[in-house]
C-alpha cells in the first residue's frame, strides 16, 4: 500500500531555505558544526526546531510499540480462550484427531502471539523509552542551555544595534545644527547652539555605550561559536545514534514479525499433515465398527388369542423369527469419488470383451507415449461414479470401464433435457434413469454411442460396470445394443 506523504511544514523545514549554488565558494561540509551558521536566528532555529522534532518521534513510536504490543497481548488472549472451547466432544477417530490438533495449534499460536507481546516490550518499548530519556536530558540540559546562551547573544546584539543607531543619530545631529548655524541669525542662530551643545554631550555617552557594547558582544561571540559548535557536534551524535537505534529497532520489529508469521505458518503445516490422515470413509467405517448396535432386526411381537377357558387374557409374545439387515446403501450425494482398481489380466477377463479391452489397452498406450504391448497398465486417475447402491463397488473380473477425458465432462449448467417417452419395448423391466456426463463411442457392436446430456433407461445392472439399457432419444437409438460404461453417467 502506497501512502502520500505531505510535504513537512515542521518550523526546520519552514526556516530552512536552499542556498544558490553560486553563493558557495567551496564545497559545504555535511557536519553541523559546518552548516549552520549565519546571520539571524535562522540556523539556531532550524537546528533547535529539528531536536525538538527528534524527541516527539521517539514519543509516538514508543507509543507504536505499546499499542502493538497492547494488540498482540489481547490477541494471545482471545485465542487463547478459543482453544479452551471443545469442538466436537463425541467425536472419534482421525476427525477426532484432527480437532485436537487445531486447537491444540490455536493454543499454540496463542503462545506465540503473547511471546511476541512480550519481546515488543522488553526489547522495542522499553529500549525506545530508554533512548528517549537521553534525548530529553539533552533538551533539558544542552539544548536549554543554549537556548539562554542564544537569548543572551541576541540581547546583546540588539544593544550594540540601538547603541550604534544613537550614536549615528547624534552625529547626524550635529552635522545639521552645524550647517543650520552657517546661514541662521539672531535669536535663533542661540537656540541651534544650545542644540548643538547638548547633543555634543550626549554624544559622548553614547559613543562608550556604543563601544562597549561592541566590546562585550566581540567577547561574547568566541564563546558562543565555541559553545554552539560543540552543541552542533553533541546533535549530530545524537541524531546519528537516533536513526541508527531507529533502524535497528524496526529492523527487530519486521525480524519477530516474520518469525511469528514462520510459527504461526508452521502450525498450519502440522495441521495439514494431520489432517492428511484424515480418512472420511475410515472414520465412517470406525464409527460403525465401535459403536454399532449390530444387524439384527427385531421382528414384530405375535398375538396370541385367549381361549375363554381360564382367567388369563390374550397376550403378545415375541417373535423368535431372527432376521438379518442386508439392505444396499442408496446415498443422496450428486458424485462419490473412488480411485480406479487396479486392471485385471486379459486372462481373467470375459471373451466377449477381449476385442474392446484391446482398443481401450491400445488407446491408453498411445496416450502415454509408450510402445509396450496390450497388457500395459492403464493410468490410474479418480473414477466418478453415483449412487453408491446402484454402483456395487464390489471388486471382479471384468474388463476395466474405459476411462473420460476431462475435456469432455458434463459441465454441471447444462439444462435438463426434456421429457422424452419411455422405451416400451423394455416394459417393467427399467430401474432407473442416468443421464451422460460425457460423450462415449462405442468399441463392440454390443455397445451405443451417446452423447453428454443424453438420459439413458436403466434395465440391468451387472457388478462389472457395464450397464444395459436404452437411450430415450428415439432417433439415435440403435437396436441390438445396450451395453454401455457406468462412470460415464450419473443418476438422473
Amino acid at each position: 500500500m502506497t501512502v502520500n506523504r505531505v510535504q513537512s511544514m515542521t518550523p526546520s523545514a519552514r526556516a530552512y531555505t536552499p542556498k544558490p549554488a553560486e553563493e558557495s565558494v567551496l564545497e559545504p561540509s555535511h557536519d553541523f558544526c559546518n552548516s549552520f551558521w549565519g546571520p539571524g536566528a535562522t540556523a539556531s532555529t532550524v537546528l533547535f526546531a529539528r531536536m525538538r522534532s527528534a524527541v516527539k518521534t521517539t514519543e509516538e513510536l514508543r507509543d507504536f510499540w505499546e499499542e502493538r504490543a497492547q494488540i498482540e497481548e489481547e490477541y494471545a488472549a482471545r485465542l487463547g480462550r478459543l482453544a479452551q472451547k471443545m469442538i466436537g466432544e463425541e467425536e472419534i477417530g482421525e476427525l477426532r484427531n484432527s480437532l485436537d490438533a487445531m486447537l491444540s495449534e490455536t493454543e499454540r499460536q496463542a503462545a506465540a502471539h503473547e511471546a511476541l507481546s512480550a519481546q515488543i516490550r522488553t526489547d522495542l518499548e522499553a529500549q525506545t523509552t530508554q533512548f528517549l530519556s537521553r534525548q530529553i536530558e539533552h533538551k533539558k540540559h544542552r539544548q536549554a542551555l543554549m537556548e539562554r546562551n542564544f537569548k543572551a547573544k541576541q540581547a546583546a546584539e540588539s544593544r550594540v544595534v540601538k547603541a550604534r543607531e544613537k550614536y549615528e543619530g547624534d552625529r547626524l545631529k550635529i552635522a545639521s545644527f552645524t550647517q543650520q548655524m552657517g546661514i541662521t541669525r539672531g535669536p535663533e542662530l542661540d537656540r541651534l547652539q544650545n542644540k548643538l551643545d547638548h547633543v555634543r554631550q550626549t554624544i559622548k555617552a553614547n559613543e562608550r555605550d556604543f563601544e562597549q557594547y561592541t566590546r562585550a558582544l566581540g567577547d561574547l561571540v568566541p564563546r558562543w561559536e565555541a559553545d554552539w559548535k560543540e552543541y552542533c557536534d553533541l546533535c549530530q551524535d545524537l541524531e546519528e545514534e537516533r536513526m541508527e537505534f531507529l533502524k535497528d529497532t524496526m529492523w527487530n520489529y519486521a525480524n519477530a514479525i516474520s518469525a511469528l508469521c514462520v510459527t504461526d505458518d508452521q502450525s498450519c503445516e502440522r495441521i495439514r499433515v494431520t489432517l492428511d490422515g484424515f480418512d472420511p470413509v475410515d472414520d465412517i467405517k470406525t464409527f460403525a465398527q465401535q459403536c454399532g448396535t449390530g444387524n439384527a432386526l427385531p421382528s414384530a411381537p405375535t398375538f396370541v388369542p385367549s381361549t375363554g377357558q381360564s382367567a388369563s387374557s390374550s397376550s403378545i409374545i415375541a417373535n423368535p423369527v431372527r432376521r438379518t439387515a442386508t439392505f444396499n446403501r442408496r446415498s443422496r450425494r450428486s458424485t462419490i469419488v473412488s480411485m480406479q482398481p487396479q486392471k485385471p489380466p486379459l486372462s481373467q477377463m470375459p471373451h466377449h470383451r477381449e476385442n474392446s479391452v484391446a482398443s481401450v489397452q491400445s488407446t491408453a498406450t498411445d496416450d502415454a507415449g509408450s510402445s509396450s504391448g496390450s497388457s500395459a497398465q492403464s493410468r490410474e486417475r479418480p473414477r466418478i461414479v453415483t449412487d453408491a447402491r446402484i454402483l456395487n463397488r464390489r471388486e471382479s473380473h471384468s474388463q476395466p470401464l474405459p476411462q473420460p477425458g476431462p475435456e469432455s465432462a458434463y459441465p454441471p449448467d447444462v439444462p435438463e433435457m426434456p421429457p422424452m417417452r419411455r422405451p416400451e419395448h423394455l416394459g417393467g423391466r427399467i430401474l432407473f434413469y442416468v443421464k451422460a456426463l460425457y460423450d462415449y463411442t462405442a468399441t463392440t457392436e454390443e455397445e451405443f454411442d451417446f452423447q453428454a446430456g443424453d438420459v439413458i433407461a436403466v434395465s440391468e445392472t451387472p457388478d462389472d460396470g457395464w450397464w444395459t439399457g436404452e437411450l430415450l432419444d428415439e432417433n439415435r437409438r440403435v437396436e441390438g445394443r445396450s451395453i454401455f460404461p457406468s462412470n460415464f453417467v450419473c443418476l438422473f
